[in-house]
């Protein structure tokens, strides 16, 4: 499953353009509140079009998972579409969302703000690569050793760099 954004305007529009004319194969409707906010969330799975089919090898269904509720005291409502290589049923569908934004939360998001891997000051060469390297393993340690937060383990962690060269023998 990968999510589609704007810049794939070809399949984006196909995505919207589908859902407004074809019955879904699948759809599910969740809401929680939890985390001081109260979501809904409806997804639906629609069979791709052929002719997509024949351009994207493996490509046989689409999802839109639509949210809506109260974040931060503020209303929202979102559209996000996906391109699926398999047919599964809305609730799998969604659940699958879910562990991508996860992912993203869990480990782009720290390394994009933790890290500020989006502008790194090292650059050019294998720079950035190794940089990331190191920080994957460094948020792997710090998990490992039970730090609630990133920023919580750099600090405890700064000084003790024999206990972090411990972890490379």
């Amino acid at each position: 499953m990968i999510g589609l954004k704007e810049n794939q305007p070809t399949l984006y529009k196909m995505a919207q353009t589908q859902s407004q004319k074809q019955e879904p194969l699948s759809s599910t409707t969740t809401e929680d509140d939890t985390h001081d906010r109260s979501v809904k969330r409806c997804c639906q799975v629609f069979l791709a079009p052929e002719k997509l089919q024949s351009q994207w090898a493996g490509l046989k269904t689409f999802v839109q998972v639509e949210r809506s509720g109260i974040r931060d005291g503020q209303s929202f409502q979102e559209r996000q579409f996906y391109i699926c290589s398999q047919i599964m049923s809305a609730e799998d569908a969604l659940t699958d969302t879910q562990k991508h934004w996860g992912i993203e939360n869990r480990l782009h998001w720290v390394r994009d703000v933790t890290f500020s891997e989006d502008f790194p000051l090292r650059r050019g060469g294998n720079a950035p690569v190794n940089w990331a390297i190191l920080h994957n393993f460094f948020i792997t340690l710090a998990r490992k050793l039970g730090f609630r937060t990133i920023p919580q383990a750099q600090r405890a962690l700064a000084n003790k760099i024999q206990k972090v060269f411990s972890f490379f023998v």
